[in-house]
């Protein structure tokens, strides 16, 4: 690189990045940006990848459902450690395309308790021309598991790295080495995430709202402290007893149940296209009065003594297969710790609350169990600003989508967290709200999806991609958005038989902007979104 380029280049680097994307020599090819010189960070790998030289490794923990191929395209490879605090280790890797880049940077987020880069995320931004990074959240451990809080225990630095600290580090490392390795910084920039993900897109946009000008936030754990002292109020209350205990065969009438109430008419599709409009009369499900005291009040959510819902109750729809292992297992011993809720909830409570490890959730105090997680840890994981001053003043867009049969992240966490935001957007009379959120925040549910994809329904849409049309593909919906001023109002979503694409399509269905839903016109096919329309009634 000339002088007069370099020079150049130090003109475009906003001032905070600055100092981050200079070196003793300005790089000029990948193998140089193991120079660049970034606050507490080491760069550690360097290097220009062949395309198909790369198979990612696959996390030990994650062996039994993620596959890894060879990236197709060729990219410099770049990967470091951050470390801000002495008990901190931030691990991440930077993909930057060798040709065809777009001018964009995209972070992606992680899973569960996080733990690994996660290349299987990076591979679709790197195709569709992005500058892509990810982050291990602060910490080498499996996302989910037995063990995988374990790294919390006596580590109160690592625990803020998690909450928020080493996306927004990683993303401004990243955005300095993109400039560094182009000669110009990214024109726009994005964050794709869910669950864990999604916890960490809300989390930017309220704590950090300059670094990103798109978010896509899926199954959003955002209201992370409530979150999780439900999972633990849910585990006490379907496992105080084998009376009340909601067995696989309980879950299989519950779902036969609910699928005959809620899943009727010509538009009939193997899942319920609206719980938010199902009801279904409790003498018809065939449980026992205990069971379906579980039952009942596991669908209506957690409530304080007063009888104020503390955070949303489940969907109807979801319960079979999904509560089978989210909130039972395939006996009552296994579920108290193999149920998901178990696991994370005891998990969070053992070694990011209480930091005992012989805490129990039998027996759980709602009310205590929530204050003590709030107090204690809602200042680090909880992203619960209904108002997005900054991130609005910033211009940044959110889409934010749910699946409707998850059953870990309830859906109606979504929807009631959204609808507090159009409350904090105008009077409570006003309908002029919902159009000023819908200028900056948009959410999708999308009915038969589990938690963040998979289920019975049409659960490809984009929600990790960045390589196809904006019709498709979420990201590219929100990328259009930012770039073109162009929000998107319905995102066609794909059902591949078998849920494998080489197979072919075997449904599409519109997700349509909330509070519109999808409703059939009245001919043709129903596997065809075309015979659809997003209507509010």
């Amino acid at each position: 690189m000339t002088g007069s380029n370099l020079k150049f280049l130090l003109t475009l680097i906003p001032a905070a990045l600055l100092a981050c994307a200079t070196s003793r020599a300005a790089a000029a090819s990948c193998e140089d940006l193991a120079r660049v010189a970034l606050p507490n960070t080491t760069i550690t790998l360097a290097q220009s990848v062949a395309a198909g030289a790369f198979t990612p490794p696959v996390p030990s923990w994650a062996s039994a459902f993620m596959r890894s191929t060879p990236v197709p395209v060729a990219f410099c490879r770049v990967g470091g450690n951050i470390r801000p605090t002495k008990d901190s280790d931030i691990k991440f890797e930077v993909w930057l395309p060798l040709t065809g880049w777009s001018g964009r940077y995209e972070s992606v987020g992680n899973g569960g308790f996080a733990g690994s880069i996660r290349y299987d995320s990076m591979l679709n931004p790197l195709l569709g021309g992005s500058v892509v990074a990810s982050t291990d959240d602060g910490h080498d451990a499996p996302a989910i598991g037995p063990t995988s809080a374990d790294w919390a225990f006596g580590h109160p630095e690592k625990i803020i790295d998690h909450g928020h600290r080493a996306v927004h580090l990683t993303a401004v490392a990243a955005k300095a080495i993109t400039a560094a390795f182009y000669g110009r910084p990214a024109a726009h920039s994005y964050f794709v995430g869910c669950s864990k993900g999604g916890q960490e897109g809300f989390m930017e946009a309220q704590r950090y709202p300059e670094d990103f000008d798109g978010i896509v936030s899926g199954a959003a754990a955002n209201q992370w402290t409530d979150l999780f002292s439900s999972f633990m109020w849910t585990e006490n209350l379907n496992l105080a007893n084998r009376e009340s205990y909601l067995s696989p065969d309980d879950l299989a009438k519950i779902g036969a149940a609910v699928s005959a109430a809620c899943d009727t008419g010509s538009a009939k599709s193997g899942f319920v296209s609206d719980p938010l409009r199902c009801e279904v009369t409790p003498a018809s499900i065939g449980l026992t009065p205990a069971k379906l005291r579980t039952y009942q009040s596991i669908h209506q959510g957690p409530k304080d003594r007063s009888g104020k819902p503390t955070y949303a109750g489940q969907a109807y729809g979801g319960e079979n297969p999904g509560w089978g292992d989210t909130i039972s297992a395939n006996n009552f011993e296994a579920a108290d710790t193999e149920a998901q809720m178990s696991m994370y909830g005891a998990n969070f409570y053992r070694n990011f609350v209480y930091q005992d490890k012989k805490w129990t959730f039998h027996g759980f105090d709602l009310e205590k169990g929530r204050a003590d997680a709030d107090r204690i840890i809602g200042p680090i994981m909880n992203a619960g600003d209904v108002h997005f001053t900054k991130f609005k003043a910033h211009h940044g867009k959110l889409i934010q989508y749910a699946g409707m049969v998850d059953s870990i992240v309830t859906p109606l966490s979504s929807v009631k967290f959204y609808q507090s935001v159009v409350a904090a957007q105008g009077q409570k009379s006003d309908p002029a709200a919902l159009a000023r959120t819908q200028q900056f925040y948009r959410l999708f549910l999308a009915p038969g999806v589990g938690h963040c994809g998979g289920g019975p329904g049409p659960n490809q849409f984009g929600q990790a991609g960045g390589a196809g049309d904006a019709e498709h593909d979420m990201v590219v919906a929100l990328q259009q958005w930012v770039e073109k001023d162009v929000p998107p109002t319905r995102i066609v979503a794909t059902k591949f038989v078998s849920d494998d694409k080489t197979k072919g399509v075997a449904m599409t269905r519109p997700l349509c902007l909330f509070p519109q839903v999808a409703k059939y016109k009245g001919s043709g096919a129903v596997t065809d979104a075309a015979n659809f329309a997003c209507s509010a009634d």
